[in-house]
């Protein structure tokens, strides 16, 4: 496997070389590696490959076999992925910006194969050029939100993809009226790859910190009202430059409590989602002084606790263990009711 100038090609050069081979119309290393160009330029940026956009296309064109393989790439295969290239394109660019539109980049996209039945779906409906925006899709994008959200924190697409890219075309290709993620999660729900949630996996949930790729996500899901095309931060709510040793001396703490507060700073639990600029002002003061300075009213002050699920105790730094206990409490329970399940009994209690 060398080219003609020796070079040792991988498996998936390879592939790209048999697909050039194949179209009679068009350049396909031209028009693939131009694809993954224009999509790792939209909004933050993505990290899409040549593999992704291949992949997509043995979906999204209905090979019927999506294998990673050369005998899928026939030249039948091929040459019905470049009859159906403007439309293949389209798919994936909407399905770019639709990801853009919900806060996601290549930090916080933990899985390209999982936005395949997204670009498959929109397909479906005919790429419309209007589809991030319009309002008569707002319902679609809404359940596509949900439903990526929950495949990203499955880890759903890890493993072997095409077992569930599979499946899922098939429902979506049977019945796109609407995306049909409840039907999705009851063909998956008696297979490894259920997509329901147990008891035990909501505490995974909370043990995501700041700086993992899945913490975005799990934030994302508990602020619904939150506009992610605008350009936001994950923020420490007590802020990072408070969690030093002189700091905790200072304020009195003993030392053998010091790692109740050094430990968990950057815990779930002290985690937030600001608007950038909302978030530069408060920079790093102190989270109470800052808030009473922000909400200047109690309805205002009520208002802020309601969105950012702050609880009702004592806001000040010495009692941040305190506060992060009675956070993490209503964050397990608000993900608890988001994925139905019960927390006084093991195990699931209902879908995704």
């Amino acid at each position: 496997r060398v080219n003609s100038g020796g070079t040792q090609l991988s498996y998936s050069d390879m592939l790209l070389s048999i697909a050039t081979a194949q179209w009679t119309e068009r350049d396909a290393r031209q028009e693939i590696y131009g694809l993954v160009d224009e999509l790792n330029g939209i909004g933050e940026g993505f990290r899409f490959n040549k593999d992704f956009v291949l992949k997509a296309g043995l979906v999204l064109s209905d090979t019927r076999s999506i294998r990673f393989r050369v005998d899928s790439f026939t030249k039948d295969n091929m040459l019905s992925i470049e009859s159906m290239w403007d439309d293949v394109s389209d798919a994936l660019r909407l399905t770019a910006y639709l990801l853009t539109s919900w806060g996601y980049n290549y930090q916080t996209l933990v899985s390209n194969n999982a936005v395949i039945p997204l670009a498959y779906y929109i397909l479906q409906k005919g790429a419309p050029s209007n589809f991030v925006k319009s309002s008569s899709f707002k319902q679609d994008r809404r359940d596509m939100q949900r439903w990526l959200r929950v495949a990203l924190l499955k880890r759903t697409f890890s493993g072997q993809p095409d077992n569930v890219l599979r499946p899922v075309r098939g429902i979506i290709k049977e019945d796109h009226d609407g995306f049909s993620a409840d039907a999705i999660y009851d063909r998956l729900r008696p297979t490894s790859k259920s997509m329901d949630f147990a008891e035990a996996e909501i505490d995974g949930l909370l043990s995501y910190r700041y700086g993992q790729r899945y913490t975005f996500t799990v934030l994302a899901l508990l602020y619904p009202w939150l506009k992610y095309d605008q350009r936001f931060h994950i923020d420490h709510i007590f802020p990072r430059a408070m969690f030093k040793r002189r700091e905790l001396e200072e304020r009195g703490i003993p030392e053998d409590r010091w790692h109740l507060w050094l430990d968990h700073r950057d815990d779930l639990g002290n985690l937030q989602l600001l608007q950038g600029l909302e978030n530069q002002i408060k920079s790093d003061q102190e989270f109470e002084a800052w808030l009473q300075g922000e909400c200047e009213s109690p309805s205002g002050l009520q208002v802020y606790r309601q969105q950012h699920i702050v609880p009702d105790v004592d806001l000040s730094f010495e009692k941040f263990p305190e506060f992060l206990e009675a956070r993490e409490e209503i964050l397990r329970e608000r993900l608890a009711d988001l994925f139905g399940v019960d927390l006084d009994e093991k195990g699931v209690a209902g879908s995704a």
